[in-house]
Parts: C-alpha cells; structure tokens; sequence
C-alpha cells in the first residue's frame, strides 16, 4: 500500500514530505528514489536545490536550517540523508528530527534510501527510541516509509517480457523463467543479462539454450550471500546456503576463492568509507560497478576493518590447508566459518 501512495504521489508531483526507502530489493528503490530526484534534478541549478545531510557527521541543526532555505529558481527542494546506518543517533537527537518532520513546508522533499536491510529489520522489531528504529519510527510518524521486498518470480518474468518487448526481443515462452532460475532474483543481476540476450538477438526467437549459452549462473551471488551472514555472525544461514550449493570435494578451493575475493572487495569498500569517499568516487577507484559498491556496503553494517582482515587471513590459511589435507574439506570450511563469525568475541 506504501509503494502505491508512493506511485500516485510522484505522478501528481505531490512530493513534499518526509520519504524513507528500504528493504532488500535495491533496484526498484533505486528507480523510485530516482524519480524522486529528477523533480528536483532537473531544475537550471541542481546543487542549490538538492543537498545531501551525512547524518553521521553533521548537525540536527543545518537540516533544520537548510529545510527552511528557499529553493533556487525552482519549485521544489530535496534534502538527502545520508549515512543513516553509521550515525549513532540518540534520543535527543529523534526529538529533533521530529521536529523538523513535522513542519515540512511544501517546497521540500527529505529522502533516506536505507541500503542494509538487515538493520531495517532490526530498527522494525525494536521498541528503542533511539537509534535507526527510532529515526524510522519519526518517519512513519510524519511521512512515508516505503519497504522493498524482492520480487516474485511471476512478476519477474512480466517485467522480464516488459523489457524484451520494448527492445522488439521474441523468445520463447519458458525463457523469463529459465533466466531467472541461472541468474537468480537480483534485478540488477538480471537487467544486465537481459541486455546481453538482447546483443546477440538475430531476429529468430531466443530459446532456453541460449540463456545457458550467453547468460552468468549467478552462484556466485551466494559466496556473497554467505560472508554477508557471517558479518551478521549468523553462523545457520551461513551453512545453509553452503548446503543449497552441495559442493563436490573438487568445488571447495573454488568456494574458498569465491569468499577471499568477495571478502578483499568488502576491505577496499570499507576502506574508502571509513576514508570519507563516497560511493561514486570508490566506484572508479576500484573500477567496480556503483550498484555493486552499493549492494557490498549495505552488507557491512558493523564490520570493521579488522574483521574483513582476519577473515581474509583465515580463507588464505584454509586454501593452503586444503593443498595438504586428506580429510574431508567441508568440515574445515566450516570450522572457518565459525571463527570468523566469532572474532572478537571473548571466550
């Protein structure tokens, strides 16, 4: 219901307000959180009119200030928040957050798009006043929260047949479906495989074959998925997802490669956070798509630098174990598992 007041809001241009943007499924938050800025982004000067407030290093006050500066030579104004996820916001500090929501001239539109959707479940279940569930709940208070949950299979396959009939692409009837059983659900994932069938369409009908032909089985999606659990130190879901992937003995060194590099891409990531560099900036740094920094830093909540670094120590100690070992090289894996999820801890 949320994701409809927002639809109809955008298209009859009633933005003004207060709009929090969550959940796990990162494109569609992205396409609406866009439309949102074009409103704005599109007036003669941009950077008077849409400004961006770190929550994590600014003051409660220059939102407070900024709210009520006119915009430039444009009808609306958008104020960004940013860094919701590291601000360690008190109580004090939802008092005025509070404030400034509730007395929103219409000019304005304050936008947060939540990445890490792990801590939007934490902030939905705790009854803390402060904090990110408290911030939430001063949104809910007097605006919008809108969750993005990841979509279904049959509305994948529509929106799958949308962008193919768009681009004048025929295929047959099982291949929406064949797609997204290799590349699986993320929508990023599959909008660039459905651009690569889209390349090396001939004008005869795509078929499954050629999905398994030209398209990425996306298994490693769920290396990522698993040192994302094991930075919640949730140590069950780790597992199971190893066991959805039932490796050979032969598969393990690959499993290990596949976690070492996901886990060095999440220390460079970490890195030019903790630095102060945004997420464009790291982007072309490390040559890495911004929709995959995006994805990586929202699976890091907590982590620090220390924990990436002793897990990336403890993957390059299993893979020259499993050179030598004779035994059986699930059960190491595992035992990693569990000492990177409890770093840290005292015994």
């Amino acid at each position: 219901m949320s994701l409809d007041i927002l639809k109809t809001r955008i298209k009859e241009n009633n933005i003004s307000g207060v709009f929090l943007l969550c959940g796990p499924e990162e494109y569609t938050k992205d396409h609406y959180a866009n439309l949102l800025r074009k409103k704005v982004d599109a007036s003669p000067l941009p950077e008077f009119n849409h400004i961006y407030f770190n929550a994590s290093s600014s003051k409660i006050s220059e939102l407070e200030d900024s709210a009520y500066s006119l915009p430039y030579m444009w009808e609306n104004k958008l104020i960004e928040i940013t860094d919701l996820e590291s601000a360690k916001i008190t109580e004090s500090d939802i008092e005025d957050y509070l404030r400034v929501f509730s007395d929103i001239p219409d000019y304005l539109t304050i936008l947060a798009v939540l990445r890490a959707d792990e801590h939007t479940e934490e902030a939905r279940k705790s009854k803390n006043k402060g904090g990110l569930s408290g911030f939430v709940s001063a949104v809910k208070d007097n605006g919008l929260v809108v969750e993005f949950e990841t979509e279904k299979a049959d509305k994948l396959i529509t929106w799958i047949n949308r962008h193919f009939n768009a681009k004048g692409i025929k295929c047959d009837n099982n291949v929406p479906r064949e797609i997204i059983n290799v590349c699986g659900n993320d929508m990023y994932i599959l909008q660039s495989e459905i651009l690569k069938l889209t390349e090396v369409f001939s004008g005869k009908p795509l078929t499954v074959s050629d999905v398994r032909k030209y398209c990425c089985a996306n298994s490693s999606s769920k290396y990522y998925d698993i040192a994302t659990a094991l930075n919640r130190r949730d140590i069950v879901t780790a597992k199971r997802i190893l066991d959805d992937l039932d490796l050979s003995r032969e598969e393990i060194p690959m499993a290990v490669g596949f976690l070492a590099k996901n886990y060095s891409e999440m220390l460079m990531i970490k890195s030019g956070i903790d630095s102060g560099r945004g997420y464009d900036v790291i982007s072309k740094d490390l040559k890495i798509a911004s929709w995959k920094i995006t994805k990586i830093a929202s699976s890091l909540g907590a982590v620090d630098l220390k924990m990436l670094s002793f897990a990336i120590s403890q993957l390059s100690e299993l893979d020259m174990k499993l050179k030598a070992y004779r035994g059986n090289p699930r059960r190491i894996l595992e035992l990693a598992f569990y000492r990177i999820c409890t770093y840290g801890r005292k015994a």
